[in-house]
Parts: structure tokens; sequence; C-alpha cells
């Protein structure tokens, strides 16, 4: 079984409210958005916790929680949401430089086992909590082998892959896969095609048997990916995800 015997993977209890300020908010790829805010003193967050941000939408006020896809080491907060036609989605893409916004955390379970190598699914923005993770691991130089398999519709939505392959260039213990699962002529494009498959996930799982399993995507590639792993041996107690439906996200694990 999957123990965790870490004392900073411990999940504050109650989050605490705040009123931070935009530093950053621009396009990502060309279906999502990053959001950079200022970090409160004493925001202190586990590895790839999550935060309700508050936003005054044409409907009245509307919460909605995001993983954060920076290192708790940043001095600021980052998120990335892609993009719906959902009123709070469309206020989060209009934030300007300066804006305010309130917010609560850290809130969430899903968060980083440093006692095992971590096999990491993430699907399209389900990058966020995994960038998060390697960010972390990289600058603390922690020993933990990481394989990130990351599937994206077309390159060009493949979000932080500069700060991805950077990462990896820095981190021996990190591997990752990426795949396009829109097969169009991709000349340029020298990866995988298809979806993250029995295939992979068997060849991974035959190299790293003692892995803790983080899905984070759609409730269907959640779902996919679980059923799949399961056919290939890796067990309920070692998997770990974050599924999302739109933009609301819910922290979750199967033990």
């Amino acid at each position: 079984m999957i123990t965790n015997t870490d004392p900073l993977n411990v999940v504050q209890a109650t989050p605490s409210n705040y009123t931070v300020r935009v530093l950053e908010s621009r396009p990502l790829t060309p279906t999502s958005h990053l959001l950079r805010l200022e970090k409160p003193a004493g925001y202190d967050f586990r590895v790839s916790q999550a935060t309700r941000l508050f936003l005054n939408t044409p409907s009245g006020i509307e919460r909605h929680t995001l993983s954060m896809s920076s290192s708790p080491t940043r001095d600021y907060l980052e998120f990335a949401a892609r993009q719906t036609n959902s009123s709070w989605k469309q206020t989060f893409f209009a934030l300007a430089l300066g804006d305010p916004i309130n917010i609560q955390g850290p809130v969430g379970k899903f968060i980083l086992n440093q006692d095992y190598p971590g096999v990491l699914i993430a699907g399209g923005i389900g990058i966020t909590p995994f960038k998060s993770m390697i960010e972390y691991a990289t600058e603390m130089r922690l020993p933990i082998d990481f394989t990130l398999l990351y599937s994206s519709r077309t390159p060009d939505e493949i979000a932080f892959k500069a700060e991805l392959d950077a990462l990896a260039s820095l981190n021996p213990h990190l591997k990752i896969i990426y795949t396009i699962t829109r097969k169009t002529h991709l000349p340029d494009w020298h990866g995988r095609i298809g979806r993250i498959d029995q295939e992979l996930l068997r060849q991974v799982s035959q190299t790293k048997p003692e892995a803790c399993y983080y899905i984070c995507g759609t409730p269907s590639l959640i779902a996919d990916s679980i059923q799949m792993l399961n056919s290939v041996g890796v067990t309920l107690d070692r998997i770990m995800l974050e599924t999302f439906k739109g933009y609301a996200l819910h922290a979750d694990n199967f033990r």
C-alpha cells in the first residue's frame, strides 16, 4: 500500500481568505490562459494544491477552484485554464494587470508523495498541478523519478512546453513523453501520435513497479486511465487523481 511519511504533505484544515492583485494575464496556448497573482504573506501551500478564485462575473460573484501550476518556492501564484463559454472563464480570460481578486486557500488533497517515483498522466490543461510538482522537485533537487505522459490535441496546445523542456534539461530524474491526439498532417511534429494507451502504460509500469500514479484531466481521461492501469496490474491504492468538468476541479483518491 502507498503511504506518505513526508511531514510537509499535511493539508491545511481551514483555508484563509485574501485579496490579491493580478501580476500577469496572457494567452498560454490558442485555447488556454495563464494568470499570475500576488502571493500573500503566509500563503504556505503544498506542492500541486489548489486555490479558490472569486470573480465578479455578469452573473454575480462566482467561485471556482484551480490547481496552482507554480512551485511553493515562487513568489507568485500561477494558474492556467482552458477557454469555455462560461461567464467565469470569460471573466478569467479578461483579467488585467492590477485587477484585485479575492482568493481562498490553499485547498486540495492532490499532493506530491515524495516517498515514491511518480508517473504523471496529464490531459490538456490538466498539466497544471504536474508543472508545480516538477518545478518544485527540480528546484529542490529532489531525487524523485518522474515520468510525465502529456496528451494534447495538437502541438500548439501543449501548455508550458518550453518550461517543461527547460526543467527536463535540468532534472536527470525527469522523463517527458508528449503525445498528440489529433491525427492531422503534422510536418513539424516528430513525437508520439495517439492517445495514452494500455501498451504505453504497460511499458511505464514495468519500469516503475513502485510508482505512485497521478492523473489530471477530463473525467473520460481519468476513467480510461484507471481502467488501463488496472488492466496492467496497477492497483487503486497507487492512483491519485484530480478530475475536472468544465472549470470545476475536484480532488480525490481511491484508497
